[in-house]
């Protein structure tokens, strides 16, 4: 079975731990149940470890003999992790519920999968597309071949031929980098949006003010090498909330998600631009070099036949 996206698997054990810290389990027996679990889930779908210790497990077993869990979590290579890593220090730290707050991390895990299966989705055809069309050379030779014409005795056989060879190798390796960049920044998107409004709504719970949530949150983020997403919105949207004589919090999450909407809308977008865009390499450097490789040397074997 394919494993589920990595987002996806930190928002259920998140929200594990918060319907477990929330019912009253402190937070060591609340590890070490939701690692059993992830280890029976895992059991019964018959998937294999990539390591000996997966991250809950470590974390349930480092958990038990003291250590803390944001810190623990610091330097993981995920930035899911670190976002959990960083929500579970800020509120060890200010006193705000942990609960409350892991239960809307986990809502934005949700998103942030959902954001990637639907990026997945828009890019299979294009990413498909994009392979088929640089065989197009390949399948040029083959067919020369198929003919009954010695087209790779052309290309290796003679000066005109190399020349052929080297102008069809650069453009097929021109087109397939320039392919492999348009695919890889489609995929590019924000890791954690919003999540920076999410933490100063967290934090303004255990009752501090607004300035002093965003340095806490901004000196968090940088100290868990995450994004400072928000932070230009996050005095308007305070302000407003003073004014109307509303809770900042509800309004801080409320952009929070919108930004994460957002980011999946920007996501979703440019992989449907992607479809168009890769016409560009197909016209520029595929088709010419399939022109060099494959139809050139046929070419040239037919009026060698010929002449002969």
């Amino acid at each position: 079975m394919a494993r589920r996206h990595e987002s996806e698997h930190t928002a259920a054990v998140v929200e594990r731990l918060a319907t477990l810290l929330g019912g009253g389990v402190v937070p060591d027996t609340a590890w070490q149940r939701v690692a059993q679990a992830d280890a029976l889930e895992q059991a019964a779908e018959g998937r294999r470890r990539r390591s000996p210790e997966t991250t809950i497990a470590r974390l349930a077993r480092e958990v038990g003999c003291g250590s803390d869990a944001g810190a623990l979590l610091q330097g993981h290579p995920d930035a899911t992790w670190r976002a959990l890593g960083v929500t579970w220090a800020l509120a060890t730290r200010t006193g705000a519920p942990l609960a409350q707050s892991l239960r809307q991390l986990a809502n934005g895990f949700r998103d942030l999968g959902q954001s990637a299966r639907d990026v997945q989705v828009e890019l299979a055809g294009p990413a498909s597309a994009s392979r088929i069309v640089l065989l197009l050379p390949v399948v040029g030779l083959v067919l020369g071949a198929a003919l009954g014409f010695d087209t790779i005795g052309v290309l290796t056989g003679s000066a005109l031929g190399f020349g052929c060879l080297a102008v069809g190798g650069v453009l097929m390796l021109v087109g397939w980098l320039w392919n492999r960049r348009m695919i890889a920044k489609a995929t590019q998107h924000p890791t954690t949006p919003g999540f920076g409004l999410d933490l100063i709504a967290m934090v303004m719970l255990s009752g501090r003010s607004a300035e002093h949530a965003k340095a806490a949150v901004r000196d968090a983020l940088r100290e868990w090498r995450l994004e400072e997403s928000g932070f230009e919105r996050a005095e308007g949207i305070v302000h407003l909330a003073a004014e109307a004589g509303v809770p900042a919090g509800e309004l801080l999450r409320s952009e929070a998600t919108l930004e994460r909407a957002r980011a999946r809308a920007d996501a979703a977008q440019a992989a449907a631009k992607l479809g168009v865009q890769l016409m560009l390499p197909l016209g520029a450097c595929i088709l010419p070099a399939f022109l060099a490789v494959g139809v050139a040397p046929l070419v040239i074997a037919v009026l060698q036949r010929t002449i002969g």
